[in-house]
């Protein structure tokens, strides 16, 4: 009875200090099938969790490069969950010699999800973040990689491609998202006394109603986290590139 007693305890303490998963679940966005796949390992050293929502490896070529590019070679979206699942064996296997100090421990995460699709365009979001425990460490580094790619060639779409070139309109709208900004600060607006440029940081993704731009903590005034800001579609208008591929999604027409 003590044996047994001894071995549930063990057995206790290990699921406490160390846990795995590796989970799959297919899904579905306005016609386009997706795969998520999601992995979590933890222990008392550390700690990494992915979670990835991606177009399913037997769709279309345009999709498979749009994922090579979301992946970044990190892993390869035809055998992604045998992947997850070697490394989660890799770390278990691992964790037996591990040496690692307490004040050593780090966590890090890894998400990419699609935000938005239609009218020929797939946006996705790739949040990371890593933090650790010890003083010394580097800070924790957090944020979200926006992307926008064309459904038919896969190519990612640019700011340059969306904003006409007049310099005065570029600031007009550069002006615009920092008012946003100050609104969510509940700050004065003294947007003529700061270069207002830094918000033109190409991280941005669009919906059927608006421009969404996003910011790491480290590109933003007195604010922590991510700030997300944005600009209606109906305000946009007279700043875009008319033969570009936003004013062409939203209005689909020429002066």
């Amino acid at each position: 009875m003590k044996r047994l007693f001894l071995i549930l305890t063990v057995l206790l303490v290990s699921s406490h200090c160390f846990s795995q998963s590796v989970t799959t679940l297919n899904t579905e966005m306005n016609g386009i099938k997706f795969r998520k796949c999601s992995y979590e390992f933890s222990s008392n050293e550390f700690s990494k969790k992915i979670s990835f929502t991606l177009p399913l490896p037997s769709e279309t070529a345009v999709l498979q490069t749009i994922t090579d590019a979301l992946l970044m070679g990190e892993y390869d979206n035809s055998t992604l969950e045998q992947d997850l699942k070697d490394e989660l064996a890799s770390y278990v296997a691992d964790r037996k010699s591990d040496t690692t100090k307490a004040e050593d421990y780090n966590e890090t995460s890894w998400s990419i999800t699609p935000v938005f699709v239609g009218g020929g365009y797939i946006a996705f979001v790739s949040s990371f973040s890593q933090k650790f425990a010890s003083e010394e460490a580097p800070a924790p580094m957090w944020g979200d990689k926006c992307a926008v790619f064309s459904l038919t060639t896969g190519k990612r779409i640019s700011e340059d491609e969306i904003f006409d070139k007049v310099g005065e309109h570029n600031y007009i709208v550069a002006r615009k998202l920092y008012s946003s900004l100050c609104k969510i600060l509940k700050k004065a607006d003294d947007g003529d006394n700061v270069d207002v440029s830094f918000l033109f940081n190409d991280n941005f993704y669009f919906t059927a109603k608006e421009l969404i731009y996003k910011y790491g903590s480290f590109e933003m005034y007195h604010t922590s986290g991510v700030t997300e800001l944005s600009i209606p579609k109906k305000w946009l208008k007279p700043y875009l590139n008319i033969d570009g591929p936003l004013y062409q999604y939203w209005f689909g027409e020429k002066k």
